[in-house]
């Protein structure tokens, strides 16, 4: 496990860098307010997107869980993801196939779509390879519970981040919480929340007035 600690503490600059630094500029995906009808597409920046009457829903462009119904998800489970995903990536850890950790991610518990839950797969998959020990060391010492990302704090979820993230699962998924804005589970810094989301309630979004 030490070693697998010194290598994403090393990395966590560039990461920083490159997923939170700038993360209010460049590319957003954006929708038209139409609720569950909406156009859901990226544009060059916030500006682009307003002039052309749509929304910031994240920050970076749309990807494979950019959809309503997985942005939903996101917003559901924000409490429970890293628990659930937690499940899913034991799949891995203990012999399961990439198909059984891809269902184990479109189950109902979860239950995203089916390239949205490969963009996670594949994450799960390259954190089984780069933080396993980690994992490991936390089970035994009972604090797999710790998703924190710290600035220099390194738990499973930040050694993810470091080695899987950039290039990866980032643009495969396009959204994610933090690019939401929507606080979960995972504990982080402010500065790693987009600031430049325009839906004030995910709740009336979703299951209220369906604009935002």
């Amino acid at each position: 496990a030490t070693s697998q600690i010194k290598s994403p503490r090393a990395g966590l600059p560039a990461v920083g860098e490159a997923l939170y630094n700038h993360m209010n500029e460049g590319p957003v995906c954006a929708f038209d307010n139409r609720g569950a009808d909406s156009n859901i597409i990226t544009f060059d920046d916030k500006e682009a997107a307003h002039a052309a009457g749509y929304l910031v829903l994240h920050c970076g462009a749309c990807g494979a869980c950019s959809s309503w119904e997985n942005l939903i998800i996101e917003y559901t489970t924000r409490d429970n993801m890293a628990a659930l995903a937690n499940d899913c990536a034991k799949t891995a850890l203990f012999g399961g196939g990439d198909d059984a950790v891809a269902e184990c991610l479109m189950d109902p518990k979860i239950g995203f779509e089916e390239q949205c839950a490969i963009c996670w797969m594949e994450d799960i998959l390259c954190t089984k390879k780069h933080c396993v020990f980690i994992f490991l060391q936390s089970q035994m010492i009972n604090n797999v519970g710790n998703f924190a990302v710290g600035e220099d704090e390194i738990t499973s979820a930040s050694c993810e981040e470091a080695h899987c993230e950039v290039g990866q699962f980032v643009p495969c998924s396009g959204a994610t919480r933090r690019r939401m804005n929507i606080v979960s589970s995972i504990s982080r810094p402010g500065a790693q929340q987009c600031g430049i989301v325009d839906v004030e309630s995910w709740e009336d979004l979703f299951f209220g007035s369906g604009v935002a």
